[in-house]
């Protein structure tokens, strides 16, 4: 994702919350400290302009809009279709990217309370169409969180990231950003624990 594009997303995703030199000192702070980080690192950022930037909307808006317009960046793998599977970006160990991202969801989900977990899974399947996928795609995906079906089409591994992100913004739904980000990142160390011979490290979708 090109810095340029991800400014303009921050900003996008700033703009119904916060307006003028609050805003640009929010993109001047996201430019200098978080704009190398992960995703996930933006409830930091968030938290961190709330003690400096005179935000008052609730924090998980916040992060959900952040989140959801950094999604809506243009995917250059979505650009390359056409193209055959291997040259538009999806990786020769795609299936390794597939298993690793979907226990990682599945370890965000099972160690919740069942009726958070079901709630969190069921936001995940109302809202997929935010991958902006071909619907065969979004089938198999809906298949794989509803039923736990394998996956046998190849998915672009910045598909994979951004069905993570969308787990982490139905974990900030049911449970806060403070608690799903402690909670992502006891699913990571998990995942690690479980694949320590995976060719594809779970932190590559954060």
């Amino acid at each position: 994702m090109e810095f340029e594009q991800k400014k303009m997303a921050i900003e996008q995703g700033l703009t119904p919350f916060l307006n003028g030199e609050p805003l640009g000192y929010a993109l001047r702070l996201w430019e200098l400290k978080y704009a190398g980080d992960p995703v996930f690192a933006l409830v930091r950022f968030v938290n961190e302009l709330y003690e400096s930037a005179g935000l008052t909307a609730p924090r998980t808006k916040v992060l959900q809009n952040l989140i959801r317009a950094l999604n809506k960046l243009p995917d250059p793998i979505s650009r390359a279709q056409g193209q055959t599977a291997h040259s538009s970006g999806v990786e020769e160990g795609h299936d390794d990217a597939i298993h690793i991202c979907f226990l990682l969801v599945d370890a965000l989900i099972d160690r919740l309370p069942h009726d958070e977990g079901a709630g969190v899974r069921r936001y995940m399947l109302d809202h997929l169409k935010q991958l902006r996928q071909p619907e065969p795609v979004l089938n198999v995906i809906r298949a794989r969180l509803s039923q736990r079906h394998a996956i046998a089409i190849p998915i672009p591994t910045a598909i994979l990231t951004q069905v993570i992100n969308l787990a982490y913004v139905a974990l900030c739904e049911y449970e806060g950003p403070t608690k799903a980000d402690r909670t992502l990142h006891e699913a990571v160390l998990i995942v690690e624990k479980a694949t320590p011979g995976s060719k594809f490290p779970v932190r590559r979708l954060l």
